[in-house]
């Protein structure tokens, strides 16, 4: 899933381009066609922020569940795919020099499609970034009890 930032990016650029080339060839006034440009932005970052609201909504059942399972099965899906990059990355390799001769495993760094990069980057960055987010939420909250 993308981002909401690039999907909102995406919109504002086919509402920049072909719609309003669109909008432009069916509707010759410029104030209405101004105004369906702007209701049309306004009800897609609406929805928008209704997506993001849905899947923070998703995240926090699952954070605040009772279940270890399920509080737990994103992190430890990262540290499966970065168990996996190590194997991959290092193991191997190592074992390649240690060894004189290529162990036969497939895949090496090569061979990792780009969707499993995609999905580790966005993974990680979003834990670590939500971890990030979290503990200074909760740096400004303390200090503003403090106050």
């Amino acid at each position: 899933m993308l981002p909401a930032a690039v999907i909102l990016d995406i919109a504002t650029g086919l509402l920049k381009g072909p719609i309003t080339q669109a909008l432009e060839g069916f509707i010759k006034d410029a104030a209405l066609r101004r105004q369906l440009e702007a209701d049309l932005k306004a009800r897609l970052t609406d929805h928008l922020a209704q997506s993001v609201a849905l899947q923070q909504a998703v995240v926090l059942a699952e954070v605040n569940s009772e279940h270890w399972l399920t509080r737990s099965w994103r992190p430890m899906l990262m540290l499966l795919m970065m168990a996996f990059l190590v194997l991959t990355g290092l193991v191997l390799p190592l074992g390649d020099l240690i060894l004189g001769h290529i162990i036969p495993f497939n895949p090496h760094w090569q061979a990792i499609p780009p969707q499993f990069w995609d999905f580790l980057v966005v993974g990680m960055g979003g834990y670590i970034g939500g971890r990030s987010l979290e503990k200074i939420a909760g740096q400004v909250l303390a200090g503003k009890a403090g106050r």
